[in-house]
């Protein structure tokens, strides 16, 4: 029998003990109706184990491909169709089953020369998760909300602990990783991928939570010692300067100020100082936006949650992954410094269309005619984002800033034909979802004009 039959056949066996499993949570779904989410978390820790044993023995990521594909077939059609009450059978909104074959498939993909990270991605997504929702729904007092969604702080404690263990037993046991070593990082790692599990809204867990303690691991694991007690020292003070930027304004509530911390810190420690550098950029032009437009526009515009900011920093937060993953800062670049000038253009664009009567003759002119506020915002914004990262970058500065500058006056244009096409003024997650589009299509166009511009 040749590798290709026994590929097959292990892609088989596993699509087989899938199905079993998802015939003992209808089961278990059937036996405990009242309690919707034991079914779902027996699914997800079933699921998770087995998916620990994929690169024992399956070798190529088609094989694994093919099988996340068709199970997120099934669950997307279950869900349409009111079936597999065993996952879908909760009242809160929830994407995490769909995530989940998603986030294996890409640990399988990044992890294949360094089955370490993915063993222990699964392991903190698949145990971390299940005892900290277990534990939390029967001990829990202590609870907070998040979108909608009620947490309580015992589970979050139990999903530190666990997290902790599963790294620092793992690196203990399978490498050479010292002691203090594997402790530093596995409290690094266990504080972080807390916060991320503590504010991922509608199941997004299953991706951040994994995808997280992936690239988390994978940088620290490079580091000597003193490197690592730097990551702690980045870590506090990245605590710090956030909380200082906000008292004021108070733009963030709780759980978006620790979404914040968290990407500030996966931009300076994955990605660099200079990946950092427009981050903070824009953080201090937003704060100093909603600062002067908070008592001049008819919507509030603070105390958001973590939703506003999902929607604001996942592309940014996917162009750091995908340009550590793939080793191509270079290019990834300019699309990144672009979904961030992006962003706040269009938070300042919709400050001035929901602008209340004001004294300031400029500022109803500037509102008043549309072309110059896009030409006003998007210049404000690749001038106080782009300016001195794109310097230090070095590549072309001018026809760098020319071709961000264009995208996002592109992404403006855009997003105003479908603010009055759509009537975007009341929709506020629409509007962010809108948002979101637009600014990922600017990314797509200059990645298009970065090809031309510099390969020419």
């Amino acid at each position: 029998m040749n590798e290709l039959h026994l590929e097959i056949g292990a892609a088989l066996v596993y699509a087989g003990i899938f199905i079993l499993i998802f015939a003992l949570g209808e089961i278990i779904r059937y036996l405990q109706p009242s309690c919707p989410e034991l079914s779902r978390k027996f699914i997800h820790f079933a699921g998770g184990l087995t998916a620990l044993t994929f690169p024992r023995h399956i070798q190529s990521h088609w094989s694994i491909l093919c099988l996340a594909t068709g199970f997120a077939a099934v669950l997307v059609l279950a869900k349409m169709k009111g079936l597999l009450r065993s996952v879908h059978g909760i009242e809160r909104k929830s994407y995490g089953a769909m995530l989940f074959p998603v986030s294996v498939y890409l640990l399988f993909l990044l992890g294949q020369s360094r089955t370490i990270l993915y063993f222990v991605s699964i392991l903190v997504m698949t145990v971390s998760d299940t005892l900290a929702a277990v534990i939390g729904d029967r001990y829990g007092s202590i609870r907070y909300e998040v979108e909608g969604v009620t947490k309580s702080l015992e589970g979050s404690t139990v999903f530190f602990f666990v997290t902790f263990l599963c790294v620092h037993i793992s690196l203990l046991l399978m490498t050479p990783t010292g002691r203090l070593e594997s402790v530093l990082m596995a409290f690094v790692i266990a504080v972080l991928i807390t916060a991320f599990e503590a504010v991922s809204p509608t199941g997004s867990d299953n991706f951040f939570v994994p995808l997280g303690t992936f690239f988390i691991l994978g940088n620290m694991m490079k580091q000597p010692l003193p490197a690592m007690l730097n990551h702690i020292g980045i870590l506090l003070a990245m605590m710090v300067a956030t909380a200082i930027l906000t008292a004021k304004i108070k733009l963030f509530k709780t759980t978006g100020l620790i979404g914040m911390i968290l990407v500030n810190y996966a931009a300076w420690t994955l990605a660099g100082v200079t990946w950092f550098l427009p981050l903070l950029l824009g953080q201090i032009l937003l704060y100093g936006l909603v600062a002067y437009f908070v008592d001049k526009v008819t919507e509030g515009i603070t105390g958001y949650q973590i939703k506003f900011l999902f929607y604001a920093v996942l592309l940014p937060v996917l162009l750091i992954f995908a340009a550590n993953a793939l080793h191509a800062r270079l290019t990834f670049f300019l699309p990144y410094v672009t979904s961030i000038t992006t962003t706040l253009a269009i938070i300042g664009y919709f400050f001035l269309a929901i602008l209340k009567p004001c004294k300031d003759e400029w500022l109803r002119c500037l509102a008043r005619n549309r072309a110059l506020s896009i030409l006003c915002c998007a210049g404000l914004s690749v001038a106080g984002v782009c300016l001195i990262p794109i310097f230090f970058h070095g590549q072309a500065v001018i026809v760098s800033l020319f071709i961000v500058f264009g995208a996002t006056s592109f992404a403006l244009c855009l997003f105003h034909f479908l603010f009055q096409k759509m009537g975007l003024g009341l929709q506020i997650v629409l509007r962010q979802r809108v948002r979101l589009l637009c600014s990922l299509i600017a990314v797509a166009l200059v990645f298009l004009l970065q090809e031309f511009a510099f390969s020419s």
